[in-house]
């Protein structure tokens, strides 16, 4: 006889000898049997597989044809359209992009549109007291943009501020308050590359706050969450709870009246000054909020509180409009905010990889992840040591975003074996401008292994979580228009968890400064107008000279490592989930904790590894064997929610996508 193929795919030639003693060698415990019951052992394995068979093919028969999938196909349809798509983090605020396009608006009109709304719709993520970082890529000027929308500290603070009066930046209350700076990055975009006024995009916003929206199962459990912290703050008692104080069930609708009447007094200042044209009515909504009597209202709160703001940090404040930072990967441009953010992070980590051959590796095995973490640890040191703001620190940025710099920090990573250090490079041999550093680097040679006996409250609060392990976390939205203008934006801060109330204005007051140090040797302290080196990071990827792709995530610190997983599955692993964007954002993923945690008190998660349970077990135990500190997440369990809009290069049509891990959502048409 020829054979058959057993279970774990060897060939049986042992004739009718039957199962003999290599199957019980290869596992299967089993003795040599009589004739007559290896006779009757067979047919009750034919049998229960001609039993399991017909129960396949009955299930797969009321399947019909056109509707059954192949295996590993992907768990949302691929969305796609030849004019337009929206990608955003509440199916809500993706329909307020949405209706925009559709009346004519641009991916500017639209995306401004969808940063209000969402200022409502998803304020245990961020609120319009928050912050908001942007790229743009308007088609008829041809580059990209950064708009810091990130808010800065008062002019009255410095570390020693904080230190004589024995105050930390712990992420609650007004000590770690910055301006909120969302609403001037959003109605600067307006103002320079939009075409409809503040009273059109802002109408969503207005018609959700005042007549209600369904309260979301995550909010709700955020709400649910603060009640301690609203005992001490009585307006967000008013704001959030129900007139008898009973919090508002998920399905139920809230409104916010007070949030509303501010977004139709800005909306009264653009209609008095429209004569003047739609600039100088825009103009004078954003000047009502940061210079007049709603900025006015909110300072006094502020002041009432003992909070070291006056009128001038919010007249004064801008949102910065700068050159982003690049880099290029195989054939691919990548434009982040610069090193004032974390953004560069995933630029200096995909310089280190490409000096290896990760689509050989394949995608999420050990060999690939560890590599990819490693990368990742080697950047974050130099973050932690390197980025801040750089209207106050000289930045070498020239050399962190160095090839050849990169090239010596790839040859860093033992293939075998986990780091635990955690040394910053030295990027100064290679920048031309900056020669001299005078702020701490990290330079700890040898972390050791972190217990995981219990959830440590410093570790979760340096990134961004409660002592329950909630998250205050972030949203983005992405939008590409018919024209091929892109509108990318990262918001956050001003959370349900955490922020103030100011007074009857409805605006929830960004505690970002949790994001700085209160250490003079850190290039990341705290000063006086300075904005905090901030997490949030919005990505635009060009193939070659060709914008192709707006990607970003909510997440924290694990934002750049979401954007890294899913820019890599999309480029390296193309043709494995073309044309349904989708299946390029559900892949597993992981989770490095190996820096310093950017919330305050910034403790280190070094040398620990959170990996998604869709990772084989092979995979996980290899990844242990090599010395990282490895710990299970549920499927899709890691933190962040990529969403992604793209012009597919062969077609010209619009893909967009929104990954499953939470409420993102995606549209195309």
């Amino acid at each position: 006889m020829r054979g058959v193929v057993t279970a774990e795919g060897e060939r049986d030639t042992r004739g009718e000898g039957g199962i003999g003693d290599d199957v019980k060698n290869r596992g299967f415990g089993m003795k040599r049997r009589h004739p007559a019951q290896r006779h009757h052992w067979r047919e009750s394995i034919l049998v229960t597989a001609v039993v399991a068979a017909a129960c396949l093919l009955v299930a797969f028969a009321q399947v019909p044809v056109q509707d059954q999938q192949p295996a590993g196909s992907a768990l949302r349809p691929a969305v796609m359209g030849p004019s337009g798509g929206v990608s955003a983090g509440h199916p809500l605020t993706t329909a307020a992009a949405f209706g925009v396009l559709l009346k004519g608006g641009n991916a500017f009109d639209a995306g401004v549109a969808a940063l209000l709304a969402g200022g409502i719709l998803e304020q245990d993520l961020y609120s319009l007291g928050g912050e908001a970082l942007v790229l743009v890529y308007p088609k008829n000027e041809g580059k990209v943009t950064s708009v810091v929308g990130q808010g800065w500290a008062p002019h009255a603070v410095d570390v020693d501020w904080y230190l004589t009066r024995h105050k930390n930046l712990q992420g609650e209350g007004l000590d770690p308050a910055v301006v909120p700076g969302a609403l001037h990055a959003a109605l600067t975009v307006l103002e320079r590359w939009g075409t409809m006024s503040v009273e059109e995009v802002a109408a969503p916003a207005i018609e959700y706050a005042e007549r209600g929206f369904p309260m979301r199962p995550s909010t709700a459990r955020a709400i649910q969450n603060q009640l301690k912290f609203f005992e001490r703050w009585p307006g967000n008692k008013a704001y959030w709870l129900k007139p008898d104080g009973a919090p508002y069930k998920p399905g139920e609708t809230i409104t916010l009246p007070a949030t509303a009447r501010t977004l139709r007094r800005m909306v009264e200042a653009e209609r008095g000054a429209k004569a003047r044209g739609r600039a100088a009515g825009i103009i004078a909504a954003r000047d009502r909020f940061y210079k007049g009597d709603i900025a006015r209202e909110m300072v006094a709160f502020l002041r009432q509180h003992d909070a070291p703001f006056d009128e001038s940090d919010f007249a004064e404040y801008f949102a910065r409009i700068e050159e982003p930072a690049r880099t290029t990967y195989r054939g691919y441009t990548v434009y982040k905010h610069g090193f004032g953010s974390q953004g560069p992070v995933l630029l200096q980590t995909l310089n280190i990889l490409e000096q290896f051959d990760l689509h050989a590796m394949r995608y999420a095995s050990a060999n690939y992840l560890h590599t990819v973490v490693e990368a990742m640890k080697l950047a974050y040191a130099d973050r932690d040591s390197y980025y801040a703001d750089p209207a106050f620190v000289k930045v070498p940025s020239d050399g962190l975003l160095s090839k050849a710099y990169a090239k010596e920090r790839a040859a860093l990573i033992d293939p075998r074996r986990a780091s635990t250090a955690f040394v910053a490079g030295d990027p100064l041999r290679f920048d031309s401008r900056v020669k001299d550093w005078p702020y701490w680097r990290a330079n700890v040679r040898d972390t050791g292994t972190a217990a995981r006996n219990a959830p440590d409250p410093l570790l979760l609060s340096s990134l961004g979580q409660d002592s329950a392990g909630v998250s205050k976390d972030t949203t983005h939205i992405a939008v590409i228009d018919r024209d091929g203008n892109i509108f990318d934006v990262t918001p956050s801060g001003g959370w349900v968890p955490g922020a103030v109330i100011l007074g009857d204005t409805g605006i929830g007051m960004s505690v970002r400064g949790e994001q700085f140090w209160l250490d003079k040797t850190r290039a990341n302290q705290i000063r006086p107008h300075a904005r905090p080196r901030y997490t949030l990071t919005p990505s635009l990827v060009f193939k070659g000279n060709t914008p192709m792709m707006a990607l970003g995530t909510p997440g924290g610190d694990n934002q750049d490592q979401t954007i890294l997983q899913a820019f890599l599955s999309i480029v390296e692993f193309w043709d494995d989930w073309y044309p349904n964007l989708h299946g390029a954002l559900e892949r597993p993923r992981v989770q490095t904790l190996h820096f310093y945690g950017s919330f305050w008190p910034h403790k280190p998660g070094f040398n620990q590894l959170n990996v998604e349970a869709t990772v084989p077990d092979a995979v996980y135990n290899e990844l242990r064997a090599r010395g990282h500190d490895v710990s299970r997440l549920r499927p899709f369990g890691m933190s962040g929610c990529a969403t992604a809009v793209m012009i597919d290069p062969a077609s010209g049509n619009r893909f967009a996508a929104g990954d499953p891990r939470r409420d993102c959502y995606a549209i195309a048409y």
